[in-house]
């Protein structure tokens, strides 16, 4: 097959292009007017003057005594000009106009110059070399080249600069601390019990063991649940086997996941409350003879932390169904047993008024007798729990029946501490010192005020029950300053107050102290906010209102002078009506 060359089309093209354009160009040419004659030209200027010299006289107006052109005039004048011109001279010959044909001329120069010109630069350009299509096969090849060594082309080697760390940075970063100290688990050693560990996790530990050696109990100092769950941790992690450590471990975990439930919602303690039962029975289960006992009274006190969380009839529904297994529990008379079942009617008596409550003292009573009747060891439990029975008595009572009471309570304490004491019980007769102090006349109350303080710093030795030992000397001091003829020693009490704030005592009796320390130094704002926070942690006694009342009044006065904040004030104010509203 004949194919024309790329050169010959283009060459082709150029030829009909100019064709195109002369067949223009000879059409404008032809569609030119007619020449025009001299003669003609000479007759138009003529009529045109004719016409002007018209309009000037028709514009003009008359000479004075003439009423225009004379018909005459008019008439040969207009004949004039609708004559035809008389030939009064030669025609000159024909002379044809010059300038078309120059013009026609110069623009097909110009096209043939251009047309030429093109042709020139197309035969000078450079032939290009037609591209190949794109093409997938190459996505599908199996052989993939790899190039040599010989075809890669090495780089140079690039220099690199790094600054000096001692050269001063454009922008000053603070870096972040370095915590120096290790944690808990890194610094235990495969060797270490389940005491020290638990010993190691915190310098000012919020949890204590009290009680039996090999059947501690926990107790509590603050309401911070970080030094809870690495105590869960540990115990869990400890719990494995038969060594004592893992024993001591399962004894320790339900306590420790009845007090995680503390902080909790109710659908979530309910969950850690089913797991702790769940963790007493199967310590009961694997239990032998002589620790069954033990493991009764931890399911007893589980069963209570449960119905804590319950209200209404609800709550009296369960007690009456923990009642009814008293006498299945039981069994044997032993000393763990009893002293659970205790807590559990001193529980049930703190939420009844009247007889109920009368009722629920006399059953806790005929418990501690059947506790002392065990034998010696379980006497100093026994004067101690019959001492709870009283104390709690006493605080429905006033007069003389409310000082009977304590005083019976100060004397059981007194014999249970002379032949068994510890610092539980020595912090228990300094509280019973402080309320006999607030019952009995002036004189007497000295003598009060002195037993409690030495008691209370008996019991301040103890790690344990320090933060509640601090709190009782400083409620007994207040108390003593109060007295009618004693001089007030602020700074003692100011300097107990301030320990108290660096400990975080949170307790309802901490912070009321804490706030009538406030109040008497001046400052109100804070002693209401004590007041409040009493308040809200679950004091609603008279005392605790009274001191709110007054730090409110004397935040009154001060508001001007001081320029305290009148919105605080006015919602301090608004929560004191509704605490002494739900009294």
């Amino acid at each position: 097959m004949n194919v024309t060359p790329p050169a010959r089309r283009g060459n082709r093209a150029t030829s009909r292009r100019v064709a195109s354009l002369m067949f223009a160009l000879s059409l404008l040419g032809s569609c030119a007017d007619r020449r025009e004659t001299e003669a003609e030209r000479s007759t138009r200027a003529r009529q045109m003057r004719d016409v002007s010299r018209m309009l000037d006289a028709m514009e003009s107006p008359p000479p004075p005594g003439t009423n225009g052109l004379a018909p005459s005039a008019a008439a040969d004048a207009t004949s004039a000009l609708l004559e035809p011109a008389t030939p009064t001279q030669a025609s000159e010959p024909y002379a044809p106009a010059v300038w078309p044909g120059g013009l026609l001329a110069v623009t097909a120069g110009v096209v043939v110059a251009g047309i030429g010109a093109c042709l020139w630069w197309r035969r000078r350009r450079p032939r290009l070399i037609p591209t190949p299509k794109p093409s997938i096969t190459a996505l599908f090849a199996t052989d993939v080249s790899v190039p040599t060594a010989e075809a890669i082309d090495l780089k140079p080697p690039e220099w690199v600069y790094e600054d000096s760390p001692y050269a001063t940075p454009l922008l000053y970063l603070v870096p972040d601390p370095v915590d120096l100290l290790l944690p808990a688990s890194s610094t235990s050693s495969p060797g270490d019990t389940l005491l020290e560990q638990l010993h190691r996790i915190d310098a000012s530990p919020a949890l204590h063991l009290v009680g039996d050696e090999h059947f501690p109990e926990i107790r509590r100092v603050g309401e911070g649940s970080a030094s809870v769950d690495a105590w869960q941790a540990i115990v869990d992690d400890a719990g494995k086997g038969d060594s004592d450590d893992a024993r001591l471990a399962r004894w320790l975990a339900p306590a420790i996941l009845a007090l995680r439930s503390r902080d909790l919602r109710r659908p979530d303690a309910e969950a850690l409350l089913e797991d702790a039962a769940q963790r007493t029975r199967d310590g009961m289960n694997r239990a032998a003879d002589d620790e069954r006992p033990h493991w009764v009274a931890r399911a007893v006190r589980v069963e209570l932390a449960r119905i804590e969380r319950l209200s209404g009839a609800t709550r009296l529904f369960a007690l009456r169904a923990l009642q009814s297994r008293q006498g299945v529990d039981l069994g044997a008379e032993e000393p763990p047993v009893l002293d659970a079942w205790i807590d559990v009617q001193l529980t049930w008596a703190g939420w009844l008024l009247g007889g109920g409550a009368a009722a629920r003292q006399a059953e806790a009573e005929a418990l501690c007798d059947r506790l002392a009747a065990i034998g010696p060891d379980a006497v100093t439990r026994a004067l101690r729990r019959r001492a709870e029975v009283f104390l709690q008595r006493a605080e429905g009572e006033k007069g003389a029946a409310r000082l009977t009471s304590l005083q019976r309570a100060q004397s059981l304490l007194e014999d249970a501490y002379t032949q068994g004491g510890d610092a539980g019980t020595a912090l228990l007769l300094a509280r019973c010192a402080r309320l006999r102090a607030m019952t009995l006349p002036p004189a007497d109350a000295v003598d009060a005020c002195s037993l409690g303080l030495t008691h209370a710093f008996l019991a301040e030795q103890d790690p344990a029950w320090r933060m509640d030992a601090l709190e009782c000397r400083l409620s007994i001091q207040l108390t003593y300053e109060s007295l009618p003829g004693r001089a007030i020693q602020g700074e003692v009490a100011a300097s107990l107050g301030r320990e108290l704030a660096s400990m975080e005592a949170d307790s309802v009796g901490a912070r009321t102290a804490m706030a009538a320390t406030r109040l008497r130094e001046g400052d109100f704002a804070g002693a209401s906010a004590l007041c409040e926070a009493a308040w809200r942690s679950g004091g609603d006694d008279t005392h605790l209102l009274n001191l709110w009342r007054d730090a409110c009044r004397g935040w009154t006065q001060t508001a001007d002078t001081t320029g305290h904040d009148r919105h605080a004030l006015a919602q301090a104010v608004r929560q004191l009506a509704i605490a002494r509203a739900t009294l």
